[in-house]
This record gives C-alpha cells, structure tokens and sequence, in this order.
C-alpha cells in the first residue's frame, strides 16, 4: 500500500490533477462568501495590463535562461539564449508540477543532455546556478525583513515566527554546504558521528549510500566553490540576474492590484515584495506539488491586512494565474517543443572530459577570452 502511494505521488499526470484539485478548493472556499464581489472586480480587469504582467514573467524566465547560458558558456561557447530560455521554463514546469520542485533539476538535465551538454557538466552548472540564486535569495530576504521587522511582526505576529523558520531553513540550506566544504573538521564528524546518529534514529537508512551521496554532492560543490572565487565577474553578473528574477517575481502582487484597479501607492510596493517574499518563505514548508492550496490560503490570509479579503483574493487569483498557471501553459509548449529537437550529439571524450573554464571569461558576446584551467 505504501508503494503503491509513493508510486501515486511520483505520477506527472496524479500531481497535476491534485494541482487543480487543491486549487478549486481552496477557490471555492474564498469565493463561497465574497464571490459576486470578486468576480465584479475580476471582471472590470485592464486587459493590457494583464498581458504586460505575463510579459514580465516571461522576462524573468528569460533573465533566468540568460544566466544559464552564462553559466554553460564557460565550457559550450555555441550555447545559445533561446536554448536557455527552453531550459528555463521547463525547470519553472516541472518545479511545479512535482512534490516539494523535486524535478525541476531533474528536468533541466535531461535538456542540457538533449542541447548538448554531457552529464559530469550538467552537474556543475545545476550547482553553480543554485549556489548564486539560493545565496542572493537568501541575503535579499534578510534585508526585507530587517527592513521591515518591526512594522510585520506587530501586524503579523501569527505569521512571522513562520516566516522566520522558512527564512532559517532556505538560509541554512546554503549555510551548512558552505561550512562543510570549508571546515574538515565539521566534514569529519558528519561523515562518522552525524551519520551514525541518523542511522540509530532511522532517519538514515543506509550509512554507505548516504557517504557516498555525501562525498559525490559535496565534491560537486567544492568545484563550483573554484569558479565562485576566480570568476567574480560572471558571479556578479549571475547574482544580479537572481536578483532581478527576485524583485520582479516579489512585486507581481503590486501590478495585479493596478490591472485590478485596486488602489495602490509608489510607497506600498516595498511592504508587497516584502509580503510576497514571507509568502515563499512560508510554501517552502508544504510538500504538494507547487505549494497548491497552501499558497492560495497563505496569500490570502497575509495580504487581507493591507487590501482586505476581498481584494486580497481578487489580487490572488490573477497573482496564480500569471505566475504559476502561465508558467505550467507555456512552460508545457516550450517541454514539448524542446523535447522534439534533434539531440545534439556529445563524443565519448567530451562526455567524459572535465569541465575546463576560462578565468574572467566572459567577454562582450560570452565568448571566453582567456586560457582555460581545469576544476
């Protein structure tokens, strides 16, 4: 029985389905009071306004696909952007798609595999892009919400200890591989004492494999650990990207309350990023695929305090429908188209060869410029 649940879960077509199952309900729960007030004011929606919103979007995937090919350029310098772009919008489907983002990576490697680029590189690149992002996420985070602590932690006291656990965990995620590649030390009490103790508590089951994940993950790391330190440029370029992904996606609740024509002011826009940040930090505690139902609930809940709930859920609904839901609709047409594109071929050597990288080696059309050195 458990299996056969475990294999229910693992199912593409079962998530989705759970997707919009958990969404209508939690629809039909914010409308069944308020409904003929939020479907006036959804009706009344600036079209244009609309469609630009999804254009930004779709300028955030695109900012994610630049950074990609960034990233890839280091050893493929034919990598194109439109070859990004398809890998970005197919991470953002299948993060969406799958309990907990579980297969976005999954995904991700499959296409670079098709565009190209071998396995033992693929590896590298997944490390190096989530490195920058979960590192600019979780500094850009910090800064809201040192910025704003005092104001939503008297106006969201029932939230924010959540908020700040969310916070914690995204932090200590990055935190802790930073501290195991740079501490022996830690390495080594991990590796034996750590392990043993998870093992006696069942939560690892078998000693070996997990070394071995271990040791391969953390080798992984410590490579990209190289590039952080003696390619700055294009690290800031990339944390820059993060960054504009970042405030873009955080600020998408201000301009659906403007399509809306919902008031809002120039000086509320940095309470809604911040609001829509500890939104995140929240789903980042619910396992179902692409937080469904919960982010529904959460957002309501959080942004009822500055629109009230009627206007909150307005907001919600076109929020859903132009980052998650566009995300699944034109993220399913760029899978499809990508996925029958002939396969680039890669040689036995090359899938094989380490990945070499050029110091600084991003030029005026990515180009590498100088001798490349081997992680």
């Amino acid at each position: 029985m458990k299996k056969k649940l475990k294999e229910l879960f693992k199912s593409t077509g079962f998530n989705i389905f759970l997707i919009f199952a958990l969404a209508a309900l939690v629809l039909w729960l914010t409308l069944k009071d308020d409904g003929d007030q939020v479907l006036g004011i959804l009706s009344k929606v600036n079209v244009w306004g609309v469609v630009l919103i999804i254009g930004l979007m779709m300028f955030e995937r695109l900012m994610l696909g630049w950074g990609l090919m960034l990233e890839c350029r280091q050893t493929h310098p034919h990598y194109t952007l439109w070859q990004g772009f398809q890998n970005a919008y197919t991470s953002g489907l299948f993060c969406n798609i799958t309990p907990g983002a579980s297969g976005g990576q999954v995904a991700q490697g499959y296409l670079f595999r098709k565009q190209g680029i071998p396995v033992s590189h693929t590896v590298g690149i997944l490390w190096l892009d989530f490195i920058v992002y979960q590192s600019t996420m979780t500094v850009f985070v910090l800064l809201l919400i040192l910025l704003k602590f005092h104001y939503f932690y008297a106006n969201y006291s029932q939230f924010f200890l959540v908020v700040l656990l969310g916070f914690a965990v995204s932090a200590g995620v990055i935190v802790f591989l930073w501290v195991l590649a740079q501490s022996p030390r830690f390495y080594t009490w991990l590796t034996t004492t750590g392990i043993n103790i998870g093992h006696k508590l069942h939560i690892v089951k078998d000693r070996e494999a997990t070394l071995a994940k271990l040791n391969d993950q953390l080798a992984a790391f410590a490579k990209e650990i190289v590039v952080l330190r003696t390619h700055k440029k294009m690290i800031a370029l990339l944390a820059l990207e993060n960054l504009g992904r970042l405030a873009i996606y955080y600020s998408v609740p201000y301009f659906c309350a403007m399509a809306l024509n919902i008031p809002v002011t120039p000086d509320m826009l940095l309470n809604i990023i911040a609001l829509s940040s500890f939104v995140a930090m929240i789903n980042a505690f619910l396992p179902m695929p692409g937080s469904s139902g919960g982010t529904e609930a959460t957002f309501v809940l959080m942004f009822s305090t500055i629109f009230g709930k009627v206007d909150a859920t307005s907001i919600m609904i076109l929020w859903r429908l132009v980052t998650f839901y566009q995300t699944l609709i034109i993220g399913g047409i760029v899978f499809m188209y990508a996925k029958t594109r002939p396969d680039i071929p890669i040689s036995s050597e090359e899938e094989h060869m380490p990945r070499t990288y050029a110091p600084e080696a991003i030029g005026e059309n990515g180009e590498n410029e100088k001798e490349t050195e081997t992680v």
